[in-house]
């Protein structure tokens, strides 16, 4: 066992070294983290709206070519995968509203 750590001599030199900041430093520095993660949690929720809304318009687009595809099996697959897709981006909306 040798590389056993003794915490109480550990923390007395930590202590001692002016290791901790006053109350109010820490208060501030927590609440700038605060508002820096509720701006990075703004920024994400307008990302991923902007995301869906592209793929909706995707999705929209794929809609028109499938209205210009001549072949009939052709043109159900493709609608079948586009309403999966559609279904899905709902799903997101769903989502990103909750969060």
């Amino acid at each position: 066992m040798l590389n056993v750590i003794e915490f109480r001599k550990r923390v007395s030199r930590s202590t001692a070294s002016g290791v901790l900041r006053p109350a109010a430093t820490m208060d501030a520095d927590i609440s700038e983290l605060a508002s820096r993660i509720t701006g990075l949690q703004s920024q994400a929720k307008g990302e991923i709206g902007n995301a869906i809304l592209m793929l909706d318009l995707a999705a929209q687009h794929a809609r028109e070519i499938a209205a210009r595809i001549s072949d009939t099996t052709a043109r159900k697959n493709f609608d079948e995968h586009i309403s999966m897709i559609e279904r899905l981006l709902q799903l997101a909306r769903e989502m990103a509203f909750k969060l």
